[in-house]
């Protein structure tokens, strides 16, 4: 069953301080590409995933957005607005899912009172940043079959399952690779059962496996799992 809890930042508070903030969590159904606010927008709202994955994006000149995070149940949306009620950038739903959405006004004055608080998303927003940097570290060290798998195996560790709802093209826009590059590591890692590759689906058959075979940029991302 769904609780804010679910949410690896929300599960680090203390009792009386969840307890405290429970009522002002409330439960919602997000569906892909569900556009979460624009940039500069004034907002009313933080989100903090439990199955959904978010993806903040940066609007380019030929009209384009481009990600440049993914953020699920180890973070919250909207954490930028410290300070204020805007965000630099936009958010939209990558994966659909479900999130709680806390109301911006009682985010700012629980980080403004409560010191562990603010350590906590402090943490988080730094492990954004790490996770906005290492895709570059990761291209530039590794081949296209190790950066396919950091970006599965972390997108997955963002959700509740294991099958993630996502086009080839889709991965390699990403990634920044070539689609047949994708499709070559994929099949690859189907072949040895790794992974199931249907239209539009990919499904990790063995997590420990493939984590194995993940990356050192993956294993500094995540130190310390938490599944």
């Amino acid at each position: 069953m769904l609780n804010p809890a679910n949410n690896l930042m929300i599960k680090q508070l203390l009792s009386e301080k969840y307890e405290k903030l429970l009522s002002s969590f409330q439960l919602i159904c997000l569906e892909a590409d569900q556009l979460i606010f624009r940039p500069h927008e004034t907002i009313q709202y933080v989100f903090f995933p439990v199955s959904a994955i978010i993806a903040m994006q940066i609007d380019i000149s030929d009209g384009s957005s481009v990600d440049i995070v993914l953020i699920g149940k180890e973070g919250m949306v909207g954490s930028g607005v410290m300070g204020g009620n805007q965000n630099f950038s936009r958010a939209r739903v990558r994966f659909a899912g479900f999130a709680y959405k806390l109301p911006l006004s009682v985010f700012l004055s629980e980080l403004a009172q409560d010191s562990a608080f603010l350590k906590i998303w402090m943490a988080t927003t730094r492990q954004m940043i790490l996770q906005i940097a290492m895709p570059t570290v990761c291209s530039s060290k590794h081949n296209n079959e190790q950066q396919f798998i950091r970006w599965v195996m972390n997108t997955l560790d963002k959700t509740q399952g294991h099958t993630l709802q996502i086009t080839h093209q889709e991965i390699a826009d990403t990634l920044g690779i070539r689609r047949e590059s994708v499709t070559l590591a994929a099949g690859k890692l189907s072949h040895e059962g790794l992974i199931e590759v249907t239209r539009g689906q990919l499904q990790v058959l063995d997590r420990p496996k493939l984590e194995a075979m993940a990356c050192e940029c993956y294993r500094v991302m995540h130190p310390a799992q938490q599944h």
